[in-house]
C-alpha cells in the first residue's frame, strides 16, 4: 500500500454557495484504489459538491468518476467500488463483493458549490 495526496481542488472562486475550482495531478495515479480520504478546508458549506475522476487523456482510457459527494462538508474515508464483469461484458450482479477501481491516468479533483475561501484535499490509498 502506498498514500498520494494531498491533491488539493485550489481555493474557491466565484461567491458564497457557488464558487469552484479544480486541480488536474502532475503525474499519473496508477493502481487500484482501496480508499480516498477527503478534507474539506475553511468551513465548506453543506452545499459543496466534490468530484473525483480521471482526466482521460489519450493514451489512457475515456474519463472515469471514482467518486462523486454532493452537499458534503463532513471529511471522511470512502471505500468506492464497481461491480465486475464477465467475458461478454455483462454485470455480475449476484456478487456481494465489488472489487477496488483499478486507474492507471492523471486524475481531476473538483470542488463546486462552495464558498470563496474553500478547498478540499484529496488523499488516495494505492494498492
Amino acid at each position: 500500500m502506498r498514500i498520494l495526496g494531498p491533491i488539493n481542488s485550489g481555493v474557491g472562486a466565484g461567491g458564497a454557495g457557488v464558487a469552484t475550482n479544480n486541480a488536474t495531478t502532475t503525474t499519473q495515479v496508477v493502481g487500484c484504489i482501496a480508499g480516498i480520504y477527503v478534507r474539506y478546508n475553511d468551513s465548506c458549506p453543506a452545499t459543496t459538491d466534490v468530484t473525483v475522476k480521471t482526466v482521460g487523456t489519450s493514451p489512457a482510457i475515456p474519463s472515469q468518476t471514482i467518486l462523486t459527494l454532493t452537499d458534503a462538508n463532513t471529511p471522511g474515508l470512502f471505500l468506492p467500488r464497481i461491480t465486475p464483469q464477465d467475458t461478454a461484458g455483462a454485470d455480475l450482479i449476484a456478487l456481494t463483493i465489488l472489487e477496488p477501481i483499478t486507474i492507471a491516468d492523471f486524475v481531476n479533483v473538483t470542488m463546486a458549490q462552495a464558498d470563496d475561501a474553500c478547498s478540499v484535499d484529496v488523499w488516495f490509498l494505492l494498492e
